[in-house]
């Protein structure tokens, strides 16, 4: 799937295909949490999707009670048709994704461009069982079904049960993105670059809100408005959900995740301890030197304040073919700790889940890389790479990875060359102008000194 942006921010133009990994380089406010903020829009679709043909699949269920579709029918008639809808109403839903006003995205355009035999492949592997129902799952009102390999869509309608067409519309139309877009029906995890700050702080966010609801009722203030004032300083949705989460931790610390050993692995290498939550939400940190003394969440580093979304997601909730999203991963890391964080994503990646980064790091990118490099056939590969202890499991295709550069007001595939990697300039850059300045002024000093 290719997205493109234009007038997004302070981006002209551009345009992301989401990979395996996917990266997004740049300066400062050059627009990499834009459109990381839209891809996770356009992925967890909580925007209205009523699709007008599916109207008359309603008369005709009403009808005859069943409906049958054809997923080629779909995707050769109707398809534009489709994919035009769904650019209006993500347009219409940006200002409540982003939390500002309506007027903000006025100019924006977002195209979608899918690979139509893609997708039909896709859709056609699928399978899914989904229902209508009213209380009690068994007192289904609606009910779709689609075997794996199969071209069809069967739907049943349980004539004893009134239902509005608005409900139906719905969620057929939800159904037919879910089976026919799957691309755009991915569960996804942003972790926002404000991470660190929610996680000390969630609590106190949600029961401040509470509190002044209260307040209101007590004080004889008008609730609306208060609420209204509320809804106005509303975080963006990815920020909003990312709290959401938090509020959940002390439920969902009883699931447990594919990905588990993957928070193992961070907790050992990178934080030398490990997290733990209780019924309540409330988080600690137990060092491995200091004998399991638990220490709450505030009392640790900045790097276990940062990380521990991460972790906990990975070890409860975490499950394959998910996009796991984040804003600047290196932040408060060690350019050490920062390797291992690229190199536990490129596992991540190989073991089912789709990665997407925004990043400043030239550790970050070198990291990948070495883990591109390595995947190579070459005389020297192995010996390499048991002398830096790399593993098979994190070594990178280079087809997996894609990289955007936003500069300019403008994103720009990054080269990625077969031998090298990612071709990072924008960081190369730096780096020699930095090193060039630095000789410059040691060797005026030495001069001086003679």
């Amino acid at each position: 799937m290719k997205i493109n942006f234009e007038h997004l921010g302070n981006i002209k133009q551009g345009s992301v295909t989401l990979n395996e990994f996917t990266l997004l380089c740049g300066k400062n406010n050059s627009g990499k949490t834009y459109v990381m903020y839209s891809l996770y829009g356009l992925l967890e679709k909580e925007f209205d999707i009523r699709f007008d043909f599916v109207k008359d699949i309603i008369n005709d269920l009403k009808k005859n009670s069943t409906h049958t579709l054809s997923i080629n029918d779909i995707l050769e008639s109707k398809i534009h048709e489709m994919t035009s809808h769904i650019e209006e109403h993500f347009k219409e839903y940006m200002p409540r994704l982003f939390g500002v006003t309506d007027d903000e995205f006025s100019n924006t355009e977002i195209r979608l461009n899918f690979d139509n035999e893609d997708l039909r492949r896709r859709a056609i592997k699928k399978a899914s069982n989904q229902t209508v129902s009213l209380g009690k799952k068994t007192d289904w009102i609606l009910l779709s079904e689609k075997k794996a390999d199969s071209d069809k869509i069967h739907l049943t309608l349980n004539s004893n049960t009134d239902i509005p067409d608005r409900l139906l519309q719905t969620f057929i139309s939800n159904e037919l993105v879910n089976i026919a877009f799957s691309c755009l029906s991915q569960d996804s995890f942003l972790l926002p670059a404000e991470r660190a700050g929610l996680n000390l702080f969630f609590k106190e966010l949600s029961s401040t809100r509470n509190l002044l609801l209260q307040h209101a009722q007590k004080d004889k203030v008008d609730p609306m408005e208060l609420l209204k004032d509320i809804l106005d300083s509303r975080y963006a949705d990815p920020v909003q959900d990312y709290i959401q989460f938090l509020n959940k931790i002390g439920r969902s610390r009883k699931e447990k995740s594919i990905y588990y050993i993957y928070a193992q692995y961070i907790q050992k290498k990178v934080l030398n301890g490990k997290y733990k939550t209780d019924e309540q939400g409330n988080v600690f940190f137990l060092p491995y030197r200091s004998n399991n003394k638990k220490l709450p969440l505030h009392f640790g580093s900045s790097t276990v304040k940062t990380l521990f979304g991460l972790v906990f997601y990975l070890e409860h909730l975490a499950e394959k073919g998910d996009y796991l999203m984040i804003d600047e991963p290196e932040l408060s890391l060690h350019p050490d700790n920062q390797r291992q964080i690229a190199r536990v994503l490129a596992q991540l990646v190989n073991a089912g889940l789709k990665v997407v980064v925004s990043t400043h790091s030239d550790y970050f990118i070198r990291e990948l890389n070495n883990l591109i490099m390595l995947k190579k056939d070459f005389p020297a590969a192995k010996g390499l790479q048991s002398k830096y202890a790399y593993n098979d499991n994190e070594l990178l295709e280079s087809n997996q990875v894609s990289a955007y550069l936003f500069d300019d007001k403008k994103i720009t595939p990054m080269i990625l060359d077969e031998d090298e990697g990612i071709i990072a300039e924008t960081f190369d850059k730096v780096i020699n102008d930095l090193n060039k300045s630095s000789n410059e002024i040691y060797y005026a000093m030495q001069d001086a000194k003679e």
